[in-house]
């Protein structure tokens, strides 16, 4: 079941989350005008989430696990820092 699930990260992971967190983006179409950076799409777990960037923390919309797949373990390219 989806869940809203508000966290924060340094801002050079963010797109590191973005990239392992989807596998496909789609525009946020229906969802309402924003300032903030909103991104949708499916997951790596073929689910469908929201990710809403602010300029203190990220809101996620979506499944729990999809999110703490993604903060919680390794870079899927293994080509930065954060691939442990």
């Amino acid at each position: 079941m989806a869940e809203e699930i508000i966290f924060s990260r340094p801002a050079d992971e963010i797109s590191c989350i973005i990239g392992n967190l989807f596998s496909a983006i789609t525009p946020p179409c229906g969802l309402r005008r924003s300032t903030d950076l909103v991104i949708c799409g499916m997951t790596h777990a073929q689910n469908y989430g929201t990710l809403t960037v602010k300029s203190d923390c990220c809101i996620f919309i979506g499944e729990p696990e999809d999110l703490a797949a993604v903060l919680n373990g390794q870079c899927l390219e293994r080509k930065c820092r954060h691939g442990r």
